[in-house]
C-alpha cells in the first residue's frame, strides 16, 4: 500500500526533473533557431526584424548571434554596446568575439586603447582559424606592433595559413614578398605570379 502511494510521487518528481533538465536545450533550439532567422533578415536587407531578433538570441547566450550584434553596433560606432556583446562571446573562446574584442582594444573603442591587449587577444582568434585575425596578426608580427616583437618569418608563416584559406589581403602581401624578397623569403619570380593569379581568382 505504501509503494502505491510514493510511487505516483516518485513518477512525478522524475517527471519534472526531466522537464526541468530539457528547458536549457529547448532554449538552445529557440536562441539558436532566432539568431540565424536575425542573421538572414540582416543579410536581406531587414535590419529592425534582424537586429531585435539577433539581441533576442544573444540575451540567450547564442554566441554568432552575438558577434553579428556586435559587428553592427560597432560599424553604427555604438561602441559601448559593441565591446559589450564582442566581450560576451570572448568570454567563451570564440574566435570572432576575441577578435572584435581585440581590434576594439586596438583602436580604443568601447574601453581604452591598450595595443598589447589587442595583440594577445588577436593572436588567440589567430590561433583559433579566424582568418582576418590571421592576417592582421601577420602584419602585427611583420611591422612589430600590437606588443609583438618583429619576426618577418613568423609573419610570412601566418600570411601564408590565411592565404590559403582565401584571404586576398595576405595572396598580395605573399606575391609582394616573393617579388622583392621580403618577409625572409627569396625573389622568386614563379611564386609570385602564382599568388597573383590566386589574387585575381579570389575576386
Amino acid at each position: 500500500m505504501l509503494s502505491a502511494v510514493i510511487k505516483p510521487k516518485f513518477s512525478a518528481i522524475v517527471y519534472l526533473l526531466a522537464l526541468l533538465l530539457s528547458l536549457p536545450c529547448m532554449a538552445q533550439a529557440d536562441a539558436r533557431a532566432d539568431g540565424e532567422r536575425g542573421i538572414a533578415e540582416y543579410r536581406k536587407g531587414n535590419l529592425i526584424e534582424g537586429m531585435q531578433l539577433l539581441n533576442k538570441s544573444a540575451q540567450q547566450g547564442y554566441i554568432p548571434a552575438q558577434t553579428t550584434l556586435a559587428y553592427i553596433l560597432d560599424a553604427a560606432e555604438k561602441n559601448d554596446e559593441a565591446f559589450y556583446w564582442y566581450q560576451q562571446a570572448a568570454d567563451r573562446n570564440d574566435a570572432a568575439g576575441l577578435f572584435g574584442l581585440g581590434s576594439m582594444y586596438g583602436k580604443g573603442e568601447g574601453t581604452d586603447r591598450d595595443p598589447v591587449k589587442s595583440g594577445q587577444l588577436i593572436e588567440r582568434a589567430a590561433q583559433l582559424g579566424h582568418v582576418e585575425a590571421m592576417r592582421v596578426y601577420a602584419h602585427a608580427l611583420e611591422h612589430g606592433q600590437l606588443g609583438l616583437a618583429a619576426d618577418p618569418g613568423s609573419a610570412a608563416d601566418w600570411y601564408l595559413k590565411a592565404a590559403e584559406l582565401g584571404n586576398k589581403m595576405s595572396m598580395h602581401r605573399l606575391k609582394q614578398a616573393y617579388s622583392l624578397g621580403q618577409l625572409g623569403l627569396p625573389i622568386d619570380p614563379e611564386r609570385a605570379e602564382a599568388w597573383a593569379e590566386r589574387t585575381k581568382g579570389a575576386e
